[in-house]
């Protein structure tokens, strides 16, 4: 088989994870824990026997029932995740967990705790600020969260298993950071779409079978012949909400651009850093799952506002879109700052708001095809 093609079917066995997942689940016999947010610490599920998934809310087409228990004014995201709990598509797994990302996640804990209550519900206090205390404070939650898994379970956490479960994680972080220093030197392993398949491959809660599989793709691209110089190109990142618009991808890449960042928690906000191996499990835990958190809930705007920067210069990018689902308060309050900033350092910005089933893709669609062909030629 030629490179190119064993580098494709690599691709293909990674995406394939994620498009299989619901099987691959169900036939576990682990128990399964859902998630919401990516500042949940999956190290401590995996420690206590179970597989921690990411609800995405892609399977339900309808939001009917949700709006109805929270509301029209909310976010999409959230809403498209609840339809899915309604409509029992996670009733195998034992129960979920809500991060306190933002207020919106809050209530939806507290609707899905009243309108489901088949599934055990657990609510993880997030500090919106970084600082000594705040990370002990985290600390704190963490150890009563492991408490709480210990007692429904009859298993204890040990330490050695929490070191085994941060090892396993800090692999496939390990791992994506690898594939994506392709895209930082300009060789365009994955379309934008992939890129976004393989990190909800990551949050399937199915580490092992993920890293084999991600092992087995840089195999393949260190094992092909160099390709051509690649060319520069318009080299686009996209930022802000819970985001996987295909459509909006397509957009951007045949019009000629490249989507070579996401700085968002389907990209690059979901395995960067790595937690400490040697430091006190819970404590490192606490550290990384702070000191990483870059979203627009955090207090520190400037902090996030760094980050983008330094995403600039690694990635090389020419312009950024910045993509908000409408109600999400936190990134859009935040946009104005985004903004500002970016001109200062000559970045064009491209501002786009939609819902989840993104029903104005056609004007989205012309918006930036008119923003990069102004840049472009």
């Amino acid at each position: 088989m030629r490179g190119e093609d064993t580098i494709r079917q690599a691709i293909r066995g990674i995406v394939d994870l994620y498009r299989n997942r619901f099987d691959l689940w169900k036939a576990a016999d682990s128990p399964k824990i859902g998630w919401v947010s990516i500042q949940t610490p999956e190290e401590i599920f995996l420690a206590a026997g179970l597989i921690p998934l990411r609800i995405t809310g892609e399977l339900e087409s309808s939001a009917t029932d949700a709006c109805a228990r929270l509301g029209n004014n909310y976010c999409s995201y959230l809403l498209s995740c609840f339809s899915e709990g309604l409509a029992g598509v996670y009733d195998f797994a034992d129960g979920v967990i809500f991060a306190d990302a933002c207020d919106m996640r809050k209530k939806l804990w507290e609707a899905w705790t009243r309108d489901i209550p088949s599934m055990t519900t657990y609510f993880l206090d997030l500090p919106c600020y970084v600082s000594a205390i705040s990370k002990e404070y985290f600390a704190q939650r963490l150890r009563k969260l492991i408490t709480e898994m210990e007692h429904r379970y009859g298993r204890k956490i040990s330490e050695e298993a929490l070191r085994e479960a941060i090892d396993i994680c800090n692999r496939s972080r390990t791992l994506m950071q690898r594939l994506y220093r392709y895209k930082k030197g300009g060789r365009q392993v994955l379309t934008g779409g992939e890129s976004i398949q393989v990190v909800k491959a990551a949050t399937t809660g199915l580490k092992e079978h993920f890293n084999r599989k991600m092992s087995a793709l840089l195999e393949a691209l260190a094992a092909a012949e160099p390709p051509p110089a690649p060319r520069k190109g318009h080299r686009v990142m996209i930022c802000g909400s819970y985001f996987d618009q295909q459509g909006i991808i397509d957009a951007i890449e045949n019009g000629g651009a490249a989507l070579v960042c996401e700085d968002i928690s389907n990209g690059v906000k979901y395995f960067e850093g790595q937690i400490d191996p040697d430091a006190e499990p819970v404590t490192a835990i606490a550290d990384y799952y702070l000191e990483k958190y870059t979203s627009a809930r955090r207090l520190e705007i400037d902090v996030r506002i760094q980050h983008i920067l330094d995403l600039v210069q690694e990635y090389q990018v020419d312009s950024v879109i910045y993509y908000s689902i409408k109600f999400c308060d936190t990134n859009l309050h935040d946009y104005p700052y985004v903004l500002e900033r970016l001109r200062e350092a000559k970045i064009p910005v491209l501002s786009i708001e939609s819902e989840r089933n993104v029903t104005n893709l056609a004007s989205i669609r012309t918006r930036i095809q008119t923003f990069l062909e102004s840049r472009m030629f």
